[in-house]
């Protein structure tokens, strides 16, 4: 199959990817959460509209519970369940499909794909081009490159709120970090989205979210306003009881010992996302996402799937 990005595949190197560890206690929790709803004759044809709105308050509340210098997320109350952050990312393409793409180098290799495959000739990188009226902005945040909150963000939002160009921020990586500054107040930010598939071992469940200041009839809004079973309820019920039984801050105050000893031992700087140790000097180019820095991943070496001789 053809690689539509540039970057590397990175999935079968151990310090690759970025992969929810597969911590034990989260994984017998999941697994304890899905045998109780199985149980439960009846339990989701009569309690899907509660299990709904009860998963996105909590949501709304759990992803920013461990931040006191996040501005403005208390604007975002409209909520969508969303099949992992992709789902998110599809109708964005959708709605502004008639703008320039633009993202930086180093971002989520999904972006960097539609950009090969629908926006060839309506590009441009944000490290290459200034902001133009008629462009649409995604930016992860924290960035997928680095897990820390790009430098450039706060003069990238003023802008985009002067030329009136729509921004989507990722924040999937939002709850493996602590203490991050970030401005949500600008006018330009019209989504946020989010998933629990790298805070807990989802991934194959598509636990999301999608936050908004005001409803919009697409197609994201109808089926989780109009159609409550067109979502699904038992990944809602399985991302509610995690949020209910673990903290928002759990993975980042659980590893982030073990990420610090990492990067002491691989001479990384400790990236504000407990999963990445960043290289900066070029030691491990084989981890190079297209930007200036190198990211290498723990998430598999702390679970086992991934081995690595430190000696």
């Amino acid at each position: 199959m053809a690689r539509i990005t540039n970057l590397p595949d990175l999935k079968y190197k151990p310090f690759g990817g970025a992969f929810c560890t597969h911590d034990v206690d989260l994984c017998a929790s999941r697994d304890l959460i899905i045998r109780n709803f199985t149980e439960k004759n009846n339990y989701l044809a009569d309690n899907a509209e509660e299990i709904k709105h009860t998963y996105l308050s909590t949501y709304k509340t759990w992803m920013f519970s461990s931040f006191k210098n996040i501005k403005g997320f208390e604007d975002f109350s409209e909520a969508c369940f969303t099949n992992g952050t992709t789902h998110t990312f599809s109708h964005f393409y959708i709605r502004y499909k008639d703008k320039r793409f633009r993202i930086f180098k180093g971002e989520y290799f999904f972006h960097q794909m539609m950009k090969g495959l629908y926006f060839q000739n309506q590009f441009a990188w944000l490290d290459e081009d200034v902001l133009r009226p008629g462009d649409a902005v995604i930016i992860s945040v924290p960035f997928s490159e680095t897990g820390n909150v790009p430098d450039s963000l706060e003069s990238i939002l003023q802008q985009c709120d002067e030329l009136e160009i729509p921004v989507l921020l990722d924040m999937a990586y939002l709850n493996l970090a602590v203490d991050l500054e970030i401005d949500l107040t600008h006018t330009c930010i019209k989504y946020i989205s989010s998933s629990l598939s790298k805070v807990f071992p989802v991934d194959v469940h598509r636990i999301g979210i999608r936050l908004q200041r005001q409803k919009d009839e697409d197609q994201v809004y109808v089926i989780n306003e109009y159609h409550y079973n067109y979502i699904n309820i038992l990944s809602a019920y399985l991302g509610l009881h995690l949020m209910s039984s673990y903290s928002s801050n759990y993975l980042f105050n659980k590893y982030r010992d073990s990420q610090l000893k990492l990067c002491e031992k691989l001479n990384l700087t400790p990236s504000s996302c407990v999963y990445f140790g960043i290289d900066f000097n070029n030691q491990y180019p084989e981890y190079n996402r297209g930007g200036n820095s190198n990211r290498l991943s723990f998430s598999r070496i702390w679970d086992g799937r991934c081995s690595f001789d430190f000696n």
